[in-house]
């Protein structure tokens, strides 16, 4: 099937879900009834009213950032893929402490631990959602996409680490880990991008709609891109904040870089492509070329691609929506094509945002 198939396709035979999403970003449907009936069924769907309950003010690390199913960054993630973007009400509400949170953090920080992690998770994921061109979350990832750029316009990575020796009071617990160059985190400004930072970023139409910003962008995608920097450790390692040592993860891997991904990788990658897919560099990159064409391998006879169900986990208890374990749209149960369903929708949106539709 050509991909206007596949569209038609999905509106005929997926759930409430992804019919709204397929509307709405892969169509861009202009008739307001069509949308309305469509978004007033997405809304009953039984995945929505209980991830929203998810959603709470709760500002403490854990709740923000951890494997919790009702941690921030999961919900969100979950909330954004299952349709809920800014200017719907119910979402609006809830995301609204999250909002005045970021624009009232005080400026004066560096004291607090991770207080530059934290906002960029909750920047990134406000971004996803739809808020990046409002001031608080529009300036806060401008800022960080300076910091990330002083690097990557001219990085050198043989300066990321430094000695360990030469410092004092770092736990015993870390000895596995490397120090990052302080010089690389003053005041918590990592200049090194999580991958919070790189969604943020891609999604915030201030920064990708702006020359000079959206080239800084892509400096830094295409550092990414580059072998030594796929090299770094995920977790990237010890950091100093302070007087206190910590260590920090998230940095972005690309899965299928150097080999084909299975399993949860797998869903990790197409998470990252649909993020990725905007930049021009990324598209042009044998990474992101390979990976389309390893997803042709899932097509089947009729058209529509089918992936591995296992390859799409949907974890009930713990598990890190960036790592691609809250998978699922609508309710599989008792629907043998949903797994069709959600592959054949999750490669049209790739492609849409690769400009390939």
């Amino acid at each position: 099937m050509e991909s206007d198939d596949l569209v038609h396709w999905l509106l005929r035979n997926a759930g409430p879900i992804i019919k709204y999403r397929t509307l709405r970003d892969i169509v861009n449907e202009q008739d307001i009834g069509t949308i309305a009936y469509a978004l007033e069924e997405l809304l009953k769907a039984p995945p929505i009213p209980e991830w929203l309950e998810r959603l709470q003010p709760d500002f403490e690390f854990n709740a923000l950032q951890s494997g919790r199913i009702t941690a921030y960054e999961n919900v969100m993630g979950k909330l954004v893929q299952l349709g809920l973007r800014a200017g719907l009400q119910p979402f609006d509400n809830r995301t609204l402490p999250f909002r005045a949170w970021l624009s009232d953090y005080p400026e004066d920080s560096a004291e607090i631990a991770f207080s530059v992690f934290l906002q960029t998770i909750v920047a990134s994921f406000l971004s996803f959602a739809g808020y990046g061109t409002t001031q608080p979350v529009s300036n806060y990832l401008k800022s960080r996409l300076e910091v990330l750029y002083s690097f990557a316009h001219n990085p050198d990575f043989h300066s990321v680490y430094v000695d360990k020796s030469r410092y004092k009071g770092i736990p015993k617990s870390y000895d596995a880990h490397r120090l990052v160059n302080p010089e690389l985190c003053l005041e918590q400004r990592f200049a090194l991008p999580w991958i919070h930072d790189i969604r943020g970023i891609a999604y915030c139409n201030d920064i990708m709609e702006n020359v000079k910003h959206r080239e800084q962008a892509e400096v830094v995608a295409r550092m990414i891109l580059t072998e030594e920097y796929q090299a770094l450790p995920w977790n990237y390692g010890i950091v100093k904040y302070g007087k206190k040592y910590y260590v920090v993860g998230w940095a972005i891997h690309l899965p299928g870089y150097s080999k084909k991904p299975e399993g949860r990788e797998f869903a990790e990658m197409l998470l990252t492509l649909e993020t990725m897919a905007i930049f021009k560099s990324i598209r042009k990159s044998k990474w992101f070329t390979d990976s389309l064409q390893y997803l042709e391998e899932f097509q089947s006879d009729s058209g529509t691609y089918v992936f591995p169900r296992a390859w799409l986990p949907e974890k009930t208890n713990r598990g890190y929506w960036v790592g691609g374990e809250y998978m699922a749209f609508d309710d599989r149960k008792g629907r043998k094509d949903a797994i069709e369903c959600e592959s054949t929708f999750r490669v049209l949106t790739i492609k849409k945002r690769s400009d390939i539709l």
